[in-house]
């Protein structure tokens, strides 16, 4: 039943002040948004049972059936033709999801969205020659290619692939934080083909960087009138809505060299395995792989982030992690790293035969060069049993010790006694401390967490996809909702008289969208790479995202001093998470969050840069997003609330060591009255030392210059966080 938690007090009453709006005889709006205020009703009468897909299906209903709001008939025009008849079929046929995914042409579909036409043309020698011929054929090429991109695409010295070069191509990230114009965006296939764009950016003195799917909301990318190397296609990299995470997408994307998947050496039962893989495999092409291994093969990464819409290249480069506090980061689990260095030749550093220069190699923001391959450490394939639950917000992570009752808003507040407080205590702590995958989601303004901690088996019987292919049509389908919200005329209008309109709806139909399972005769069992990605097509959302990682503290002693196994105060954690949910509230009347607060517990760190090194007993990684749309209310909004973060304290009285993540939203913030990059210089000071010792050790081994790396593959912010010496 659709009652999830309420928005904002325990009756629901922002969802009925939207419904007698609606009904109002006085106003139209109710005549722009069809079956909405019936919608609104059945939702908050708990008497009506209002299943999830047809919760979804009536919400896009009323945007078809309205004549006045063209956002439904306008969003589906971003679709192909075999896609919007998907979603008409669902929406305005009202066939079941189940029987539409067998049917969906995802082949045809995904045909009309494959990359530019490949335009064959000979050529063999130094990259600054085929950029020349790029430039008297572009006026050419442009008539064939739809919308006028200058492109072309040349065979590389074996003939075996292409590199496309596009003249002074718009660069924007996909949170559209960072923008600015590169003279040139190469989309290379190949190893060689990147050596010759090193080479050629070598010959005229330009800088040159990397991108895939442009997750980072920091500017970790180019700049203006240099080169962008985009590992992925431009269309799909930048265009949306994306199918990515549709059943069946990876069997339409061209194999190449930078997207390979392979073995090292033979996997052995029970040992770990050795895995290559090229910079431009993507979450979802590499999901798909490992489930597809034959059983003694099997093989998965313990963590991963949820998106599969993210390449391998982007998710390393940042140090991004997962969930668990027995976890590292992604770049922990980094064994070889293949790069092209500043004089085009390709190098390798690995653990085996580098294991000093590891630390600095996995994670090194793409200043030792371009990445092209990396070599990952993998566990034998394990099988994860999820029951997902919705819990009272209070009892999902209590309040800290000092937190008074009376300042947690009333529709949060729930009557527990004290045994009752010390069992969510106790059960918080224990996933927190010791379940394998642990995160918790809290919805602005609902009365529940969505908590998402689980643990993994060996024994694969039971074991079923997840999410199936009905879920995941189902899931893009919510997408498709939260942006016909977003870009609504007649929800805009009801923004406009109740500004928490657009929250209450993201919100409300956000947690009733998380699966949840009580009865542990149902749990989930899926291979773990179906966990570790449970949600998909959340590409298709934009939104801003902020996250520290704040360490996590020993109940005695000193964090310095203090083991793995020594107990943790947990109360640091509640704060944060608190302090978090507190500020949403404090804003409730222009909900400047309208997405999730995220809280996952992570391990420790030796990447040199993580932002996790150093925090012995691990870290509570936490975020809060909200959609794109709220550029303007959320720079200020990310400040109160990382000035809440960044205010915690030990013990002694000292500042925690807490700490941004590195791709997200962090550059233009402020600690203690500071800019953010001067506390990051201060922070991570020795690591910096270390960081650039190593780089020149690496330099000197392997035969190249420290100072004209920096020149070639560094932009304005490392220059100033690595290679900026004080006075």
């Amino acid at each position: 039943m659709f009652h999830d938690g309420s928005i904002f007090d325990k009756s629901g009453s922002r969802l009925k002040t939207l419904s007698e709006k609606l009904h109002d005889n006085d106003d139209a709006l109710g005549q722009h948004l069809p079956g909405l205020a019936k919608l609104f009703e059945d939702i908050v009468d708990t008497d009506t049972d209002v299943p999830r897909e047809e919760s979804i299906r009536r919400l896009l209903q009323v945007f078809w059936k309205s004549e006045s709001d063209s956002t439904y008939s306008g969003t589906l025009n971003r679709y192909s033709n075999e896609e919007r008849e998907f979603i008409k079929a669902f929406v305005e046929g009202e066939k079941p999801a189940k029987d539409i995914c067998d049917k969906f042409e995802l082949g045809v579909s995904l045909g009309a969205r494959e990359e530019l036409p490949v335009l064959e043309k000979e050529g063999d020698g130094p990259l600054n020659s085929v950029t020349e011929a790029a430039e008297s054929l572009a006026s050419t090429i442009s008539e064939v290619i739809k919308g006028g991109d200058d492109v072309a695409l040349y065979n590389d010295e074996m003939g075996k692939s292409k590199i496309a070069t596009y003249l002074n191509e718009k660069f924007q990230n996909w949170g559209l934080t960072v923008k600015n114009i590169p003279s040139l965006t190469y989309v290379p296939s190949t190893s060689y083909g990147i050596q010759q764009i090193v080479k050629y950016a070598k010959a005229h003195n330009l800088k040159v960087r990397a991108s895939g799917y442009r997750h980072s909301w920091s500017p970790v990318f180019g700049e203006d009138g240099q080169i962008i190397i985009s590992t992925l296609g431009l269309y799909r990299a930048t265009v949306l809505p994306n199918l990515e995470s549709l059943p069946g997408s990876e069997y339409f994307v061209r194999g190449t060299e930078l997207n390979s998947i392979d073995f090292v050496g033979q996997p052995q039962k029970g040992k770990k395995r050795f895995v290559r893989v090229g910079t431009a495999v993507t979450n979802q092409m590499f999901r798909v792989w490992c489930n597809k291994q034959e059983l003694d093969a099997a093989s998965s990464l313990p963590i991963n982030v949820i998106m599969v819409e993210i390449t391998f290249g982007g998710s390393n480069a940042p140090i991004c992690h997962g969930a668990g506090r027995r976890h590292p980061t992604l770049s922990d689990l980094v064994h070889a790293i293949e790069y092209v260095d500043v004089n085009g030749n390709i190098q390798t550093i690995s653990k085996d035969a580098d294991p000093n220069f590891m630390a600095v190699a996995s994670g090194c923001f793409g200043l030792l060069g371009i990445v092209t391959h990396i070599t990952l450490e993998l566990d034998p394939m394990t099988y994860a049993v999820m029951m997902p639950q919705k819990i009272p917000v209070m009892q999902a992570i209590p309040p800290p010790p000092g937190l008074d009752e009376k300042e947690i808003p009333e529709a949060l507040r729930i009557d527990m006694t004290p045994q009752q407080r010390a069992e969510a205590q106790a059960a918080f702590e224990r996933h927190a401390a010791d379940d394998f995958y642990s995160e918790w989601f809290w919805f602005p303004y609902t009365s529940k967490v969505w908590v998402n901690c689980w643990n993994v088996v060996e024994d694969s019987i039971g074991s079923q996809e997840y999410p199936s292919k009905a879920d995941v049509l189902l899931q893009l389908a919510e997408t498709l909702a939260i942006q016909i919200i977003q870009d609504s005329d007649a929800i805009l209008k009801l923004q406009n008289i109740f500004p928490w309109t657009q929250a209450t709806l993201v919100s409300k139909f956000g947690l009733y969208a998380m699966p949840e399972v009580t009865d542990p005769k149902k749990a989930i069992k899926t291979p773990l790479p179906d966990a570790l990605h449970f949600r998909r097509a959340i590409q298709n959302v934009r939104v801003r995202d902020i996250e520290v990682e704040i360490p996590l503290q020993p109940k005695v002693g000193s964090l310095k001093d203090a083991g793995p196994n020594d107990p943790i105060d947990w109360s640091f954690v509640q704060k944060a998470w608190w302090d978090a949910i507190l500020a949403a509230y404090k804003c409730k009347d222009t909900c400047p969050q309208r997405m999730p607060l995220e809280m996952r517990i992570t391990g420790p760190s030796n990447v040199t840069m993580a932002p996790f090194r150093g925090h012995n007993l691990g870290s509570c990684s936490i975020e809060v997003l909200t959609l794109q749309n709220m550029e303007a209310e959320w720079n200020s909004y990310a400040q109160y609330v990382l000035d809440q973060w960044m205010a915690l304290k030990d013990k002694d009285g000292k500042y925690l060591d807490t700490r941004p993540h590195w791709a997200k939203d962090w550059v233009n913030t402020t600690v203690r009255g500071r800019p953010m990059v001067e506390y990051m210089k201060e922070s991570y000071r020795d690591a910096i030392v270390k960081f650039r010792e190593t780089m020149g050790q690496i330099a000197e081994r392997q035969g190249w210059d420290l100072k004209e790396a920096q020149g070639r593959f560094s932009n304005e912010l490392f220059d100033k966080i690595f290679f900026k010496r004080e006075d």
